[in-house]
């Protein structure tokens, strides 16, 4: 079973954990579904969304035709440091290029800052 028992309690474990590795069939059952499909994932979406929370690989839930239980997405808060890291890097606009450059030119190295963003992305 999940750590977590709803989208809602997904979400609190987030604010200390910032990322988590979490199934499709954790995500089902966190929605109290029985079977995975095409429309529970869309649902799921739209739950996480509405929480505030991002996922990745997108493709996992966005464009899913014959969802998998044991198949996996990373969950984040997009509004925490490391969500606008990530936002930043799978959706790029000119503000988020300027806040990745904001992060480059602090105290960290680049190879730090590479670092923290394949450990995000899970590479």
């Amino acid at each position: 079973m999940a750590e977590f028992e709803s989208i809602e309690d997904l979400r609190n474990h987030l604010l200390e954990e910032q990322i988590m590795v979490v199934s499709l069939q954790e995500l089902r059952e966190a929605l109290d579904y029985k079977k995975l499909g095409p429309r529970v994932l869309v649902e799921v979406a739209q739950k996480l969304s509405g929480q505030g929370l991002g996922y990745f690989p997108r493709d996992t839930i966005d464009n899913n035709v014959e969802p998998r239980a044991w198949e996996e997405v990373r969950v984040y808060l997009k509004d925490s440091a490391l969500g606008k890291v990530v936002q930043s890097v799978l959706d790029p606009t000119e503000s988020g290029d300027t806040y990745l450059l904001e992060l480059a030119d602090g105290d960290n190295s680049a190879a730090e800052m590479l670092d923290a963003i394949r450990k995000v992305l899970g590479e």
